[in-house]
């Protein structure tokens, strides 16, 4: 347990690094979980650093069925945003190759899910329901962890509990008081193994994305993804730093208002604010030489963000202890687990939907999602005490995966094994970071 591996310039290698990292056991039921996020919709983010790689996800079914020949099922699957357009997102990655390629597959069958219950269009700012998704064919669990959520010690706030663009009613619901639920897709659960393959890249909310965040995907409902809570600090909100310019503060004021009132009246307002946009050099695509302007920061897209590593948390928790039959959290974990990290083409900036690409050319591999970030963290130039989606890991309720100690763990790095940690760990160059996090969460020192 807990040994990471990291290899530079992996070139064809990725099929022995795979077969190296499958555990060993007689599985049945395996759930490949890529980052499969949204389409490309702009030619300055490419699809190559906002999804993970069809050559490790290739590399990763192969070696299944290499492996374990005699398994029931390999699902590849994950839940895109709901305003994804899928055959699009299917065509960009190179999806559609593998789906082909493995097309006649039958024992074990290989499939590749999108496990959306709905899918949505954008409409002038709105979400409009475009037809119900084929979803995941087992259907969907509740997971309640009600007081063993780590949202728990913050929900005297829950009626300020926000999804961004979602029905606040929905996600109040589902986290309200001491009651803290998600809804998981069946066959997740139902897995003996899953195998995590993130896309390495920073992230406006999270700081950045790796294992831990990438489980968002097992989830079929988006509203019961707590990302911010609505309002200052002082209102006891995370939505934005105190020091945010009010302008920005009164914008989400006025459209959270009119969006739930008037159609009318909220793109009449968005007009006005486009306006104000253009005149005040109001930034909001994250091109390398906007970044540093006058950027636009909202709904929880700061370092100060204190909930959604909370939801990360819990849905990690939810992979290693929920039960197949109901979802109930168990003692001993449900599955095994294993993450091996796509930063062949990385990605920095404002993430993870305008991802700057990376020639990172590395990828990395655990049995600890924690070790995968923390590394990430440092490949990036972060520094994880400053992000708290790692800074918190001792919180993590389970000792195997958040009792490590950062500096001193086991990693080897191309074939030489060391027990330095992240001591043993150097960047490949620094990261943008997003700009809401930009000189909060970088390395000190040159």
């Amino acid at each position: 347990m807990n040994r990471l591996e990291i290899i530079h310039d992996p070139a064809n290698a990725l099929a022995a690094i795979v077969d190296r990292h499958l555990p060993d056991g007689a599985f049945k039921r395996i759930v490949i979980k890529p980052n499969w996020v949204k389409h490309q919709e702009d030619e300055r983010f490419p699809i190559a650093a906002l999804v993970t790689s069809s050559a490790l996800i290739d590399a990763t079914v192969a070696g299944c069925l290499r492996k374990y020949p005699a398994a029931e099922s390999i699902i590849v699957g994950d839940v895109p945003l709901q305003s994804c357009d899928w055959e699009l997102l299917v065509r960009q990655a190179g999806i559609d190759r593998l789906i082909e390629k493995y097309r006649g597959q039958t024992s074990p069958r290989v499939q590749f899910l999108d496990l959306r219950r709905e899918r949505w269009r954008p409409q002038d700012g709105y979400l409009e329901l475009s037809d119900k998704a084929p979803g995941d064919p087992a259907g969907y669990v509740e997971v309640i962890l009600d007081r063993q959520s780590l949202l728990d010690p913050v929900s005297g706030q829950a009626h300020l509990f926000r999804v961004s663009d979602y029905d606040p009613a929905e996600t109040v619901s589902v986290h309200s008081g001491q009651q803290h639920r998600y809804l998981i897709a069946r066959s997740v659960l139902e897995s003996d193994l899953f195998i995590n393959l993130p896309k390495m890249k920073t992230h406006q909310k999270a700081g950045l994305t790796g294992a831990l965040k990438n489980l968002v995907g097992i989830n079929g409902a988006k509203a019961y993804l707590v990302h911010h809570r609505k309002g200052l600090p002082s209102q006891g909100g995370d939505e934005f730093p105190e020091s945010v310019d009010r302008l920005f503060y009164y914008q989400a004021r006025f459209r959270e208002f009119f969006q739930k009132r008037s159609r009318f009246l909220f793109r009449f307002f968005r007009l006005i604010w486009r306006a104000i946009k253009r005149l005040r050099g109001i930034q909001t695509v994250g091109t390398p030489d906007r970044l540093q302007g006058k950027f636009y920061l909202g709904s929880g897209s700061w370092h100060g963000n204190d909930s959604i590593w909370r939801m990360v948390y819990d849905l990690n928790r939810i992979i290693l202890f929920a039960s197949a039959a109901g979802g109930a959290l168990q003692k001993a974990p449900q599955r095994r687990y294993v993450a091996i990290l796509d930063g062949l083409i990385a990605a920095e900036g404002n993430g993870p939907l305008q991802p700057i690409p990376v020639a990172a050319n590395v990828v990395a591999a655990s049995d600890n999602p924690f070790l995968i970030d923390l590394a990430m963290a440092k490949l990036m130039g972060f520094d994880y005490r400053k992000i708290r989606q790692l800074a918190q890991l001792k919180l993590f309720p389970d000792a195997t995966w958040g009792g490590i100690d950062p500096e001193d763990f086991e990693v080897t790095i191309d074939g030489v094994a060391s027990h330095g940690g992240l001591r043993d760990i150097s960047p490949i160059k620094r990261f943008l970071a997003p700009p809401g996090w930009a000189g909060q969460i970088e390395l000190e020192g040159p």
